[in-house]
C-alpha cells in the first residue's frame, strides 16, 4: 500500500522569532524531487533567512495542529541546499 504523505504550508508555525518564513522552505523542499536541486536552491538562495537560522526552540512546534515535524525538516533543508552550496 502506498504511504500517504500530508504536507502543510499552512503557515500555523509562525511567526519564527528567527524570521525564517517556515512555510516556504518546507514548500521548496518538497520541491527538489519534481524540479531537481538545481532550479529550487535557486529559490532558496532568495530567502533572507535560511533554514539554517533555526534554534530548535520549539515554538512552531507547538503552534503546528499537524504534528509537522518542523525542527526536522529545518535541518533537511539546510542539508540539501546550504551544505550543497558549501
Amino acid at each position: 500500500m502506498a504511504r500517504v504523505v500530508f504536507v502543510h504550508y499552512c503557515q500555523h508555525c509562525l511567526p519564527c522569532q528567527e524570521g525564517i518564513e517556515i512555510g516556504w522552505v518546507i514548500w521548496h523542499l518538497d520541491q527538489v524531487p519534481a524540479k531537481g536541486i538545481g532550479q529550487v536552491a535557486e529559490w532558496y538562495a532568495g530567502f533572507p533567512v535560511k533554514a539554517s537560522a533555526c534554534v530548535e526552540c520549539g515554538v512552531c512546534l507547538e503552534r503546528c495542529p499537524f504534528d509537522v515535524e518542523i525542527i526536522d525538516r529545518m535541518h533537511e533543508a539546510a542539508a540539501v541546499f546550504e551544505e550543497q552550496a558549501a
